[in-house]
């Protein structure tokens, strides 16, 4: 008799082990998959089915750099629908996620301006100098706020003092475009009125 059952089990643990096996779930990679649904669902205007999908892939990756991108896109898809206040969290926790994304800063910066709170949050920013990265958001909404000039002065000085890291490039970049749109006759490289060979 205990063979015959040792028999039976032995065939159902080499052969029927199939029948037990599970699939191990990966939610970094489901998270990505409800990410891309989500901006389909955007990119069709069916915005209850991207809200959703946004947040399934936060839920399943919620720390992480991918996740600042899944942030981002739920406060986009929130200001389309006209809920910028909504959408004011989820550009927050994008910019927590991944501070050295440039056009994190930028997003937020917009952000505020449309919630009518570019000053408070200007003076806020601007009191907590100590940290670098922060130079690029009070120069974002000196910018939002139409003081354009000081705004680029700001991220100039950001620039010069933090060449060597990587949202750098993003700045550089920004104000580059920003120069030419608001100061045509400025930012361009002049040639010497006399050049030496």
């Amino acid at each position: 008799m205990y063979k015959n059952l040792f028999l039976v089990l032995l065939i159902i643990f080499l052969f029927g082990s199939n029948c037990f096996a599970y699939e191990k779930i990966n939610a970094k990679n489901n998270a990505y998959i409800h990410n891309n649904k989500g901006l389909i669902y955007l990119q069709e205007k069916y915005y209850f089915g991207a809200i959703k999908e946004f947040q399934i892939a936060i839920n399943l990756n919620p720390k992480s750099q991918a996740s600042a991108t899944y942030y981002t896109n739920l406060g986009t898809t929130y200001e389309k629908i006209g809920y910028p206040n909504l959408a004011m969290p989820c550009f927050e926790k994008a910019l927590s996620l991944n501070p050295l994304n440039f056009s994190n800063y930028l997003t937020l910066a917009k952000n505020y301006k449309t919630l009518g709170l570019a000053e408070k949050k200007l003076k806020d920013f601007d009191s907590k100098k100590d940290f670098p990265l922060n130079s690029v958001m009070v120069g974002l909404l000196y910018i939002q706020t139409g003081q354009t000039s000081i705004g680029i002065t700001v991220l100039d000085e950001f620039i010069n003092k933090e060449e060597n890291i990587l949202i750098t490039t993003g700045v550089k970049n920004y104000v580059k475009e920003l120069t030419k749109a608001n100061f045509p006759w400025g930012g361009v490289e002049r040639k010497r009125a006399n050049p030496r060979i």
